[in-house]
């Protein structure tokens, strides 16, 4: 495990956890740190950390439970600033998911690691989980009440376009579409995001009479 330089001394030790694990995935993309080495590099006691969370696995869903609040929050506010353009929030969203996954590199790793595939134990990481895949769902069904998406049930588009979006935003997070000249920014998420839903768009949507 890399070392982080900046040490916890005294305050919120839960929160100097968070934000050191944050750090290493971030820098890695790695989550095979143990909470011995969290403990060492912030200077603290081995057991210190787990007075804060149970083990790993409580630490990695606290990471997860973030990033669904952070991504259901971007969410909201597409929510009302299209309220009344339920297709613009439509792409939207599924931009916002793939530039989300590339800015917040170590909440997304944790919110799909096969480590919490069994949400049981962690009620909070699956209510803000259920609350972000709602959202898509909120839309998809508005959009299908405007009659601009093709008959398919709303459970089977929102599963299409979620899918879709995740895939991408793995190929990027992983590099492995630099052989495309796309890069894992912000920058090219966006455009590689905007150009992916543009296509979905074109094969979901109900053709415009006249």
């Amino acid at each position: 495990m890399k070392k982080i330089t900046r040490e916890y001394h005294h305050g919120n030790l839960r929160q100097a956890l968070l934000d050191a694990a944050i750090a290493q995935i971030e820098e890695t993309g790695d989550m095979s740190f143990t909470m011995r080495e969290l403990a060492k590099t912030l200077g603290v006691s081995s057991a210190a950390p787990f007075r804060h969370f149970a083990n790993k696995r409580a630490l990695l869903a606290a990471i997860a439970a973030l990033g669904y609040e952070r991504l259901g929050a971007l969410y909201d506010k597409l929510d009302v600033l299209f309220a009344n353009d339920p297709g613009e929030c439509f792409r939207r969203k599924g931009i916002t998911y793939v530039t989300f996954a590339v800015s917040n590199k170590a909440c997304y790793l944790a919110m799909f690691s096969p480590a919490l595939s069994d949400k049981s134990e962690f009620p909070e990481l699956k209510a803000a989980g259920a609350r972000v895949f709602s959202s898509i769902l909120a839309t998809v069904e508005a959009c299908q009440k405007q009659g601009l998406l093709a008959d398919f049930c709303v459970e089977q588009i929102s599963l299409t376009i979620w899918s879709v979006g995740h895939g991408l935003a793995n190929l990027l997070i992983n590099g492995q579409l630099s052989d495309l000249g796309i890069a894992a920014d912000v920058t090219a998420a966006e455009k590689a995001a905007a150009a992916v839903t543009m296509v979905i768009r074109g094969g979901l949507w109900k053709p415009v009479d006249g």
